[in-house]
């Protein structure tokens, strides 16, 4: 587990056996190092490079929970970590840690949306997308374009139709987006049709 060998990965330097002061840690530029790691993992294109980076990151992160237990921009960031290492039980408890200190955090919300939407768990990823928006969370080409796809898989075309609007909005050029939503409309059309022939029966 990562827990045992944090401070390794964060080349915090110790021998065995002395005590880690964290309070001396800069607690800034370990949150900005952490950050950083983060960012170059998530456009690094090399699996190897990745992980690296990613592991030094969720060393970074933990020094961090250790320094400031509520400090929830971490605890989110562990999580994500472990989310994009596939590290389900761990990203999980991590997301869960930083909702017991704000329920209503966007980011955290937000994000443990997005790791029920990598699992095709639709109902669990709106569940958490609509907390982010109900929060304060923008609303995003990319977030209201999911947000449309789960509602379509889950035969709610009215609101699917509703976010492909919205996410059309923010990006005018998606022809896909365009397309789509004529499509919906058109299915919306003729379902209705449909239900009006039957009630006519």
């Amino acid at each position: 587990m990562l827990h045992a060998n944090a401070a390794e990965f964060a080349s915090v330097q110790y021998n065995k056996g002395i005590f880690i002061d964290y309070n001396q840690m800069d607690k800034a530029k370990i949150q900005n190092d952490a950050d950083s790691l983060l960012e170059q993992a998530l456009k690094s294109e090399d699996l190897q490079t990745k992980k690296d980076l990613f592991q030094k990151a969720a060393g970074q992160y933990y020094i961090l929970t250790r320094l400031e237990p509520n400090n929830i921009q971490a605890i989110t960031n562990l999580a994500r970590v472990y989310d994009y290492e596939n590290k389900n039980t761990y990203a999980k408890a991590y997301f869960y840690k930083a909702l017991e200190i704000d329920k209503n955090d966007i980011n955290t919300n937000y994000y443990f949306g997005n790791f029920y939407y990598s699992r095709n768990q639709y109902q669990k990823a709106l569940k958490y997308y609509k907390l982010a928006l109900k929060n304060g969370y923008p609303q995003s080409y990319d977030l209201m374009s999911k947000m449309a796809g789960l509602y379509e898989k889950l035969g709610d075309l009215q609101k699917a139709s509703q976010c492909y609007k919205k996410a059309f909005l923010e990006n005018r050029k998606n022809s896909d987006i365009a397309n789509k939503i004529i499509e919906l409309e058109n299915l919306k059309t003729k379902n209705a049709r449909y239900y009006t022939k039957q009630r006519k029966k």
